[in-house]
């Protein structure tokens, strides 16, 4: 335990890092006992509002069932909001208490221990931490209920066929070479060789062969090599000390080695399950959607487990569940296991085969919930096995049943924020349709309503010039007007991909001509410079596309260049003679580098607020849209000299096929 000022400087850390781990929960490894210390230390930490986290000591020597149950405790705490760690070691009590002590724990909490069966000597855990001290409170946990007295598991074992045949072949191989060597070697020398067939066993068939062996080594070692030979009599002080010494170490070394024999083994199963896993994992990681992800999953259990995998999700016509997926394709559920189904479904536990629920059923139904959300049912048939799911497949199946779940919930959130998205620009190209329309539709129309109301009403007072200037206001006005109605066609023709090509031979400089002579009055207050026209060759494109594109860039040149300003529109071929390149280049303001590729979405202005003062920013995107469709491209770049801005147009002069576009 700790002082009183100690406390005090630990009390204000803890306000100054809420976030801090302050509850550490020691697990044993038994699933019962951890299951209920999980759920007292999240009773504790949620009354006490702190964060908390469960921590195993691995010491190498837990089996199958062991590490399953550990990985059940595990997922509980994930589920309960608690952290997860395990240490590597052999001491507990001392990885324990140098790990808190590591961390600034607050609170440790384990269960109440005893000694098991014979092994009286061995202190309760909580002692031992004790024993050691440490500057954090230490809590034990009393046992739900009362654990039942502990015997000895009885086991028979009846060594298989391998074991006994590795165990007698190595004592036979040992014989055989000892008696050759008899005559060269003493006898504390030819014990060596019956330990390299202890060795061996254990090598290839494990701790129970390793002590068979010994004991068949120590018979045969007895009986051979002994004098009296051919008989279990030694009369000799020597030679029973050699052959007693050669048993202890027989079984110690033996022991030893089949335990390493047995780590290497779950080594190999631990590194080719992970291998799996990452596998996996790396495929869910690629798939975009729902459906991807559910046949991922279904046709991974299918080749790793060897039995027959469905996938149920609720059907929204009927109400009840339906088979998305099924591997092989062939895979049918009766009334029973669909039945036990939508119980799952219900309950969201498991059932059928392997279960606590149903378990005669030749299935097994196993729920995918993540952040309370069920995601489906997968079912597997393991009744077609010839052996039950051992602890490693039964791990094998939680986990991937469980990144299944985790990636079916990112696919979903996916969507939704897809579809958040869509709406979300959806609205915002609504709400500038709107102020577009109710911007670049009325301002022309006013100039109209005016210029023709004074025609109207002051007709008398107003001189030939006069009503002349009127008449223009209201032709340009007019042309402005039809040049954003054609912007808002092209747009939704482009918007449905409805937009046909009806290709024609064409020159340039008449595209130049025709969108110069649309724009008319508009060019008055600037330069225009046309360069490169001449010996251009014909273009085979939509002749009043390419020229509504021509219209929307040199009118935009137009509206932002100065008064007396040049804009300039150029075109060339490039060095391949594959495309011509159109730049129209203008000496206005220009266009800030991170705004170049925006310039080209609908509605953007650049302006500030709803609308800018320069157009409804359509022409560029319908610009784009147009030569697009003919396999072209356009971009913007800084005018000559830093100065203004140059749209460049590329337009291909090779014919290239336009799907949807045949005209028949």
């Amino acid at each position: 335990m700790t002082d009183q000022p100690a406390r005090q400087d630990e009390t204000r850390l803890d306000s100054m890092n809420p976030s801090r781990v302050q509850l550490l929960v020691a697990l044993g490894g038994r699933s019962g006992e951890d299951t209920a210390l999980v759920r007292a230390a999240h009773r504790h930490a949620q009354r006490e509002g702190v964060h908390w986290r469960a921590v195993h000591v691995d010491n190498g020597r837990a089996g199958p069932k062991q590490r399953l149950a550990l990985d059940q405790v595990l997922a509980l705490v994930n589920r309960l909001g608690g952290e997860v760690r395990v240490l590597q070691g052999a001491g507990r009590a001392r990885e324990l208490h140098e790990y808190a002590t590591e961390q600034g724990i607050a609170t440790l909490m384990v269960g109440r221990t005893r000694p098991s069966g014979w092994r009286f000597w061995r202190r309760p855990l909580a002692e031992r931490l004790l024993h050691h001290g440490g500057a954090y409170d230490l809590v034990v946990v009393a046992e739900a209920r009362q654990r039942p007295r502990f015997r000895p598991a009885r086991q028979r074992y009846s060594p298989g066929w391998r074991e006994g045949g590795v165990a007698a072949g190595s004592v036979l191989v040992a014989v055989a070479v000892a008696w050759a060597l008899d005559s060269w070697l003493e006898l504390a020398n030819l014990s060596l060789v019956f330990l390299a067939a202890v060795l061996a066993s254990a090598t290839l068939a494990g701790t129970r062969a390793a002590m068979v062996t010994a004991a068949l080594g120590f018979l045969a070692f007895n009986f051979f090599f002994t004098r009296p030979r051919f008989s279990l009599a030694m009369v000799e002080r020597e030679q029973l000390l050699t052959v007693i010494f050669f048993l202890l170490v027989a079984v110690v070394v033996g022991q030893l080695a089949g335990s390493g024999r047995q780590r290497l083994m779950a080594l190999r199963s631990s590194r080719e399950q992970t291998h799996r896993l990452l596998t996996f994992s790396r495929a869910l990681s690629v798939a975009t959607d729902r459906e991807q992800v559910r046949d991922i999953g279904v046709t991974t259990l299918e080749r790793w487990l060897g039995v027959p995998v469905v996938f149920l999700d609720e059907d929204g016509e009927e109400g009840g569940l339906a088979v998305r997926s099924a591997v092989p394709a062939n895979a049918r559920l009766g009334a029973i296991e669909e039945a036990a189904a939508a119980w799952s479904w219900q309950q969201r536990k498991p059932s059928g085969a392997g279960t606590a629920t149903q378990t005669s059923l030749r299935w097994r139904f196993i729920p995918l919930v993540e952040q309370e959300r069920l995601l489906g049912i997968v079912g597997l048939e393991l009744a077609v096995r010839d052996r039950p799911l051992g602890p490693d497949q039964e791990t094998l199946v939680i986990t991937l049943t469980r990144q299944l779940g985790m990636a079916l919930e990112r696919t979903r959130l996916v969507a939704e924020l897809g579809a958040s998205r869509l709406s979300e620009e959806n609205e915002r190209l609504r709400s500038a349709l709107l102020s577009s329309v109710s911007h670049d539709l009325r301002t022309p129309l006013a100039s109209i309503i005016g210029s023709a109301s004074s025609l109207r009403e002051l007709e008398p007072q107003l001189s030939r010039a006069d009503r002349r200037e009127l008449l223009d206001g209201i032709l340009v006005e007019s042309e402005r007007l039809n040049r954003y109605i054609q912007n808002l066609l092209d747009m939704t023709r482009l918007g449905h991909g409805s937009l046909k090509l009806e290709r024609d031979w064409v020159s340039f400089d008449d595209l130049v001509t025709a969108a110069l002579r649309r724009l008319g009055a508009s060019l008055e207050a600037v330069r225009v410079e046309r360069e490169g026209a001449d010996g251009l060759p014909l273009l085979y494109v939509h002749p009043a596309l390419i020229e509504q594109a021509l219209v929307n860039v040199i009118d935009n040149a137009v509206r932002f260049s100065p008064t007396n300003g040049r804009v300039g529109i150029h075109a060339r071929l490039d060095e391949a003679r594959e495309w011509l390149e159109i730049r129209i280049v203008d000496e206005g303001p220009g266009i800030p580098p991170e705004q170049r590729e925006a310039v080209f979405d609908m509605f953007f202005t650049g302006g500030e607020g709803d609308r800018g003062r320069h157009g409804s920013g359509l022409g560029l995107a319908i610009c784009r849209g147009m030569l697009g469709a003919h396999g072209g491209s356009v971009g913007a770049l800084p005018g000559p000299a830093g100065q203004g801005t140059t749209i460049v147009m590329r337009l291909p002069l090779t014919i290239s096929e336009e799907p949807g576009n045949d005209d028949d």
